[in-house]
């Protein structure tokens, strides 16, 4: 065997290796019809945090209905982004507190969330901290399963939420 052929197997099996410790989630752009797509706040503050962690959750618990999708490309005017949460069977939105920035980022590229939630809102204090309660992520996943999800047929993944 050459060396180029030693290196593209070696490398091949690395990557192999590496894709296999992830869970891979379903390409949104070429899925979107059949996903609900979620939008999160991912500010510096608890609450920020908490809505990006249950963003991720719910992505994770139901790895083939829900995806949680880039905030950012949407603010920037990504056409892929934009197209992907135009197409979404729906699309939620996470904000972190009061200013509702998840929300108003999403309006102002005319996506309407179908749901939204405030973290700060639901009696979780918002604190200069990138540090937060995991009991705290949980009650605002499961208030979203209960108040949302639930009307949709989604796979579980045991024990992800």
């Amino acid at each position: 065997m050459d060396v180029i052929m030693v290196l593209a197997l070696l490398i091949s099996g690395l990557l192999a290796g590496v894709i296999g410790k992830y869970q891979l989630l379903p390409h949104c752009g070429t899925h979107a019809e059949k996903l609900i797509i979620v939008a999160a706040c991912d500010g510096a503050s608890s609450t920020g945090q908490i809505g990006n962690e249950v963003a991720r959750r719910l992505t994770k618990a139901y790895p083939d209905g829900v995806r949680m999708c880039c905030l950012s490309a949407i603010g920037a005017g990504s056409k892929t982004h934009l197209g992907i949460f135009k197409k979404a069977k729906a699309v939620i939105a996470i904000n972190g507190c009061q200013l509702m920035c998840t929300s108003n980022v999403l309006r102002q590229r005319g996506i309407e969330p179908a749901y939204e939630i405030v973290v700060a809102k639901e009696g979780i204090n918002k604190m200069p901290s990138l540090d937060f309660n995991d009991e705290d992520v949980t009650r605002i996943a499961d208030k979203i399963v209960k108040d949302f999800l639930s009307n949709f047929s989604l796979n579980t993944v045991e024990g992800e939420r």
